[in-house]
């Protein structure tokens, strides 16, 4: 029980974070006080469990503890950067659907088909994520390629485009 109370402290830091509106950087120097502490408990927590031999005995366990630890950097990456959301919960949700389609596309006729319609559609999705016209969206991409223009090619991804 202890490990899920530090875990639903480090949530709470973050509805905090939110609720004071905080920019990143304001973000990023609070994650480092009150967050990174927790995170080094939650670490030292979970590298005595891989010591523990009754517990590592569970094999979903002893998954659980193996892969919290190859992913820890990956893990502590929000600390570091205020921009970063402490879950991918809304990533993983807004792709299932991409998914979904990509299995979905398996009879399309061709593998590469299936790749291709999976692809256009995850443009779609982010486009709605990020509340952009995929029409106007892809328009304008395409228009960009077809001229031949020398752009930055990652301010064309959703995220980063203007309408």
């Amino acid at each position: 029980m202890d490990m899920i109370n530090m875990i639903a402290d480090l949530f709470r830091n973050e509805i905090t974070f939110k609720t004071l509106n905080l920019k990143p950087f304001q973000i990023e120097d609070r994650r480092k006080k009150r967050s990174k502490p927790i995170l080094r408990k939650i670490h030292d927590a979970v590298v005595m469990m891989a010591t523990d031999i009754p517990l590592m005995a569970n094999e979903m366990m002893r998954k659980a503890v193996n892969y919290t630890l190859n992913q820890w950097k990956s893990l502590e990456n929000f600390i570091g950067a205020g921009l970063v959301e402490i879950s991918n919960n809304l990533c993983e949700q807004r792709m299932k659907a991409v998914k979904l389609n990509l299995k979905n596309c398996q009879n399309i006729g061709s593998e590469d088909a299936a790749e291709n319609a999976a692809f256009m559609f995850s443009v779609t999705e982010s486009c709605t994520l990020n509340d952009i016209n995929p029409e106007n969206y892809l328009t304008k991409i395409l228009t960009i390629i077809k001229d031949g223009k020398e752009v930055d090619k990652v301010q064309l991804l959703p995220c980063y485009y203007n309408e």
